[in-house]
């Protein structure tokens, strides 16, 4: 009988982070072979000719497996950030038949597809795991048929690795498929919690495995305990710059632990020898966000000034690494006046920074609308939409300028970034400002007024963080000036909002925020410029 296999390999895996911001965990490097091609020349070598590949994260990174194996065929499937691998079946319904369903990841010590299911039985994997697992656990009868599918479990059988649907079970699970995938939440399930919807019309056996045979890395350690030698053999240039960097074996490293991902970067906490650091990976957007060049600059200039003490090196190209701060102490400068203090200590010394070619001008307004500019492409023209709040965001803009310019205000290295999660104390006293990826040459006001745009503070607050600022009160001209530059920082955070939600990123919490800032604030903003 003529069998065939989709191997779904479209996800992130996101637990396998920083090195599946490399490569998709599918080809991944395991005791000397790529994890999907081992896979693959084992259903080969089970006389299985027909091999369906659904890839949608760096698919371009599997595009050579068509020609190294003609016996492979891939498929897109773009939806892979949106949907559960449902629609990875979904997208390849054509080629269920009698059929392995397979992932990327899979690692058998022994070929699972030479068997002998001679009633060509479905069937899924299914081990006895012990403790709590998140697999889904299942219920079965005495023939050994699946009869309950469940989310979880703890001591009871698990469904692990590969299915087989014969042509008869394909048949009925495909049109189940095709009638129900828009209905509501379909498209966001495991294929199991699908299958699970109609168990009493889709017969599946339990098919029992020994556990050591079967294998799902769940973490980078679970790699490292089956393959010594893993970081090795990872082909990872974040694991090469470590070790060029710290002048260390690959070996050497331990306990790595993703700490922040999913915005502009991925960034990772490890050990070597005891001692502890922070390697930062660039993402995906994050050049349409960063200047590398004025970053490079700023930052070195922030561990000359003793602003960030942390850094160890960066590179151009935007990755870095640091010393992981110990013993820290959230920063809270609303009720702790030290480190409202140490705040205002840290933007002031930032001003000294000397102005370079090296960083840039950054006009809050010319690179929102750059941002506004690239977000229209997936949701419309924003700038229609917000055409009235454009229009007086453009007035503020002239205003603050010719006051710039009028009144001899100087621009200054400016941080931009300004708001508590980037401020570290410790409980030694030491006292970090952190992440300058979005610095620049910008009006000196800029960077309190950061503070306040993003966070829904009263005006008795912002007053208190101006004051705190210029440590007096505010001439008129001076509040005006601020206020002015308030408007326009705001914009920017909303610009950015739009541009990470139009490329299907987290928008952060301070969208709508500064957003709403704008509204309450621009009118009064307008009035106190016309009136003079």
């Amino acid at each position: 009988m003529e069998k065939n296999a989709i191997i779904m390999a479209a996800g992130k895996s996101d637990r396998f982070a920083p090195f599946s911001y490399e490569k998709p965990k599918g080809l991944f490097i395991v005791r000397g072979e790529v994890l999907i091609e081992r896979q693959i020349e084992q259903l080969i070598e089970a006389g299985v000719n027909e091999i369906c590949v659904v890839i949608g994260y760096m698919k371009e990174k599997f595009f050579y497996l068509e020609q190294k194996y003609p016996q492979v065929k891939l498929v897109v499937n773009n939806t892979y950030g949106k949907f559960g691998n449902i629609y990875s079946l979904y997208v390849t319904r054509e080629y269920l038949k009698n059929t392995y369903i397979c992932c990327a990841d899979h690692y058998f010590l022994t070929n699972p597809f030479i068997d002998n299911n001679e009633e060509n039985r479905s069937y899924r994997a299914c081990t006895y795991i012990s403790d709590k697992f998140r697999e889904f656990s299942i219920d079965n009868s005495d023939a050994d048929i699946i009869t309950g599918c469940y989310v979880g479990g703890e001591n009871s059988m698990a469904m692990i690795a590969h299915a087989y649907f014969n042509e008869g079970f394909s048949k009925i699970f495909r049109e189940r498929l095709e009638e129900e995938i828009n209905d509501f939440g379909i498209a966001n399930m495991f294929w199991e919690e699908f299958y699970a919807t109609h168990i009493k019309e889709l017969t599946l056996y339990m098919n029992k495995f020994d556990s050591k045979e079967l294998l799902e890395f769940d973490s980078i350690d679970d790699l490292r305990q089956f393959d010594s030698d893993f970081l090795l053999n990872v082909d990872s240039e974040i694991i090469s710059n470590i070790c060029k960097t710290l002048d260390c074996h690959p070996n050497d490293i331990k306990d790595i632990e993703v700490i922040q991902a999913g915005l502009t970067n991925v960034s990772f906490k490890f050990s070597i020898e005891g001692h502890e650091y922070v390697y930062r990976h660039p993402g995906g957007t994050a050049d349409n966000l960063i200047d590398r060049r004025t970053e490079l600059y700023t930052q070195y200039k922030a561990k000359e000034y003793g602003l960030d003490k942390s850094l160890i090196y960066m590179d151009k190209t935007g990755w870095k690494i640091s010393h992981f701060i110990q013993n820290i102490i959230p920063c809270d400068i609303l009720n702790n006046e030290t480190h409202l203090k140490q705040v205002m200590d840290a933007l002031h010394k930032t001003h000294e920074i000397p102005l370079s070619d090296e960083a840039k001008l950054f006009d809050n307004v010319v690179e929102s609308k750059k941002l506004i500019t690239k977000a229209c492409r997936t949701k419309g023209n924003l700038f229609k939409e917000f055409e009235e709040l454009f229009s007086k965001i453009d007035q503020v803009d002239s205003y603050v300028k010719q006051e710039r310019e009028k009144y001899g205000i100087e621009l200054v290295v400016s941080h931009h970034d300004v708001y508590e999660p980037n401020f570290i104390s410790t409980e030694e006293g030491d006292f970090y400002l952190i992440d300058w990826e979005y610095s620049g040459i910008n009006d000196p006001a800029n960077d309190v007024c950061s503070i306040f745009t993003r966070y829904e503070y009263s005006e008795e607050v912002r007053e208190k963080l101006l004051k705190a600022f210029y440590g007096r009160e505010l001439t008129e001209l001076e509040h005006r000036h601020a206020m002015g530059q308030s408007i326009l920082n705001a914009l920017y955070w909303i610009s950015w909002g739009l541009f990470k939600g139009s490329v299907g990123e987290e928008d952060g919490f301070f969208f709508l925020t500064s957003y709403r800032y704008i509204l309450d604030n621009i009118d009064d903003v307008l009035l106190s410029y016309e009136e003079i």
